[in-house]
């Protein structure tokens, strides 16, 4: 049997590129040794392969300086220690996906770097009031809270002095092309957070937009989809974790004169059903998606109108 020196062995391993490298994992426990830290950029936790914590510790002991991406099970609940030791394992870490409470997540902000992006979801609902929610009030952070469950998402400022970025766009007034042409190529880099504009459906064409101009988009709201649009995201966009559909601020924006007017009530009623129904056929297309962990939906009930919209959660499980 023939057997490399290990010069030559650490020779090739730095010539070799990331996604080859856990092939060295496995060859001797002085490969092991060279690529266990910078192997692995992500690691997606099981919900139901009885993951403990303990596992997940040593899982970051041994390959933490390298991840980025971290999914954390929802069947187990953090301790304090554990979470802030998860943070000095993995010092790039960029995005986590956990089910910490909120108290926990307030006591852990000023170890977090100021770059990091977070989704917490499968939180009790008693959980969710002033007290906590006072928590993420940060001059380096802003949150999202999810309309349609328990869950938020909370991300860096909107901009980043250092490099005077935008890392969310919430809002933009419509006007044809300015998608595609003003705020996708101007901004589209940093973007961590993108909400369309009502009037701007997600179709496979503004989906391909999205995922060439974002390349570290983790969160989409989108008043109405199409299943094309949808299937691009999944396909293509590799670091977007959430979805949030249904949610139209040409509803919320309307004043009491507006809505005294019999006839434009029926034609936002009969636009509100139609987006839902065209949003549901859509939705159910991914369902069985690999990427998709989680779909569930809520309706709005908070306004007058006879016709309540309904809202939906996309879950999605990041490639990086």
């Amino acid at each position: 049997m023939f057997y490399f020196p290990n010069e030559l062995l650490m020779l090739v391993i730095d010539f070799t590129e990331r996604e080859y490298l856990s092939t060295y994992l496995f060859v001797s426990r002085f490969t092991f040794n060279l690529v266990h830290q910078r192997v692995y950029n992500k690691v997606i936790f099981s919900d139901n392969q009885g993951i403990t914590e303990d596992d997940v510790i040593s899982f970051c002991e041994l390959y933490g300086p390298s991840l980025e991406t971290i999914k954390l099970p929802s069947s187990i609940t953090f301790s304090d220690d554990a979470c802030l030791l998860l943070l000095q394992l993995c010092p790039k870490l960029n995005f986590l996906q956990t089910n910490i409470l909120p108290k926990q997540l307030k006591y852990i902000l000023n170890f977090m770097h100021p770059f990091m992006s977070f989704m917490v979801t499968h939180i009790p609902s008693e959980q969710i009031n002033a007290e906590y929610i006072d928590a993420f009030e940060a001059p380096f952070q802003s949150t999202n809270f999810f309309p349609c469950c328990t869950s938020f998402f909370t991300f860096p400022s909107e901009i980043i002095p250092e490099k005077g970025s935008i890392t969310q766009i919430n809002h933009y007034y419509h006007h044809p092309g300015a998608l595609r042409n003003a705020i996708l190529p101007t901004f589209g880099s940093d973007l961590l957070s993108l909400t369309l504009n009502p009037f701007d459906l997600l179709t496979a064409s503004v989906a391909t937009s999205i995922v060439s101009k974002c390349p570290r988009l983790r969160y989409l709201a989108v008043p109405s989809v199409k299943a094309e649009g949808l299937w691009v995201l999944l396909r293509w966009c590799h670091t977007l974790a959430t979805i949030i559909v249904g949610e139209d601020e040409d509803y919320e924006e309307s004043d009491d004169d507006t809505v005294a007017h019999p006839r434009l009530l029926r034609y936002r009623n009969h636009r509100r059903l139609t987006m839902d129904m065209d949003n549901e056929k859509a939705i159910e297309t991914i369902r069985n998606h690999k990427r998709v962990w989680c779909i569930h939906s809520n309706t709005d009930h908070s306004t007058s109108d006879e016709y309540a919209n309904t809202i939906w959660h996309i879950g999605i499980l990041p490639r990086k």
